[in-house]
């Protein structure tokens, strides 16, 4: 594959916030919101052709990506914040907003605290509250241990940025987000080296990566907060996971739409936890289908 990306540019949200934006029908903005230790290289597979349906806009959270915290929180309200800062100084026209992972949780969140901002919503393997007889990996689990542990979590992501060089850091990680990693393309690869790269020059970033699960590990804690979110969501909701996923098993995701029979949901059988990198082609099938459905 070849990719032309169109130049990073930032915009001022209480400090600078980097994006990628490609052109589209102005009546429509999609607006792509990475996951925990992601950034906006997770979307740039599908971003080119969804831009046939309306602008597409794809942001680095404060301490991820090409953005520094700057002095900001990286908690799931404080990205809200920034999100719909997003929103409200780029979009035009209805916005549908996609999350993945905690993106996701940040969308949700979102659709609740500012209902009218958004025309729908698309929920990519984001967390839901955990049902009985359902884990995520044994390597992940070890992993939440370690971050949960005071005093411990910063020591490991920092020990972790430390030894681990970019290429290697990525390698494994998309061991761990993808059912297959040899579907992730190399120029992915080499993109989110360079992303990656970036970040390491930057001493807050462990920081910013454990105050980001912090908040995650809190919400995980009181599910209640979690569904009362769900509820609040008034918007066409798309969800779609990863049956092979090993961060978020698709039982919570199916769990959640059975609750919620007014939202549509598609489980890809064969894929992981980025089901947008790793078959572009699919996701976006199910987006536009769903697109024509409930928008168009």
């Amino acid at each position: 594959m070849s990719l032309e990306l169109p130049a990073l540019r930032t915009v001022d949200l209480n400090g600078p916030v980097s994006y990628r934006e490609w052109d589209g029908p102005g009546e429509t903005t999609f607006v792509l919101v990475h996951g925990l230790g992601g950034s906006h290289v997770n979307w740039v597979q599908v971003a080119p052709s969804l831009a046939g349906l309306g602008r597409v806009i794809v942001p680095d959270l404060p301490g991820f990506g090409y953005t520094p915290r700057a002095g900001r929180g990286s908690g799931l309200m404080d990205e809200r914040k920034t999100v719909s800062g997003c929103i409200h100084q780029l979009a035009t026209g209805r916005v549908v907003l996609a999350g993945n992972s905690m993106g996701g949780v940040i969308g949700m969140l979102h659709a609740a605290v500012e209902p009218g901002t958004l025309a729908a919503l698309v929920l990519v393997n984001s967390p839901f509250p955990w049902v009985r007889g359902a884990l995520p990996h044994p390597a992940v689990m070890a992993a939440f241990a370690a971050y949960d542990t005071p005093g411990l979590g910063p020591l490991v992501l920092r020990a972790r940025m430390r030894h681990l060089d970019a290429e290697q850091a990525v390698r494994l990680g998309f061991r761990l987000v993808a059912a297959d990693p040899r579907s992730i393309p190399e120029e992915i690869l080499r993109l989110t080296v360079e992303q990656v790269s970036q970040r390491a020059l930057d001493a807050d970033a462990p920081a910013a990566f454990h105050d980001a699960w912090k908040s995650l590990s809190r919400l995980g804690r009181r599910p209640e907060i979690a569904r009362r979110a769900m509820d609040g969501v008034r918007c066409p909701v798309l969800v779609l996971h990863g049956r092979r996923d090993k961060l978020v098993p698709a039982a919570f995701a199916e769990a959640v739409l059975a609750d919620h029979p007014a939202w549509r949901g598609r489980i890809f059988p064969d894929l992981g936890h980025v089901p947008q990198m790793e078959a572009p082609g699919r996701w976006l099938a199910e987006v536009a289908d769903w697109y024509d459905e409930v928008l168009a």
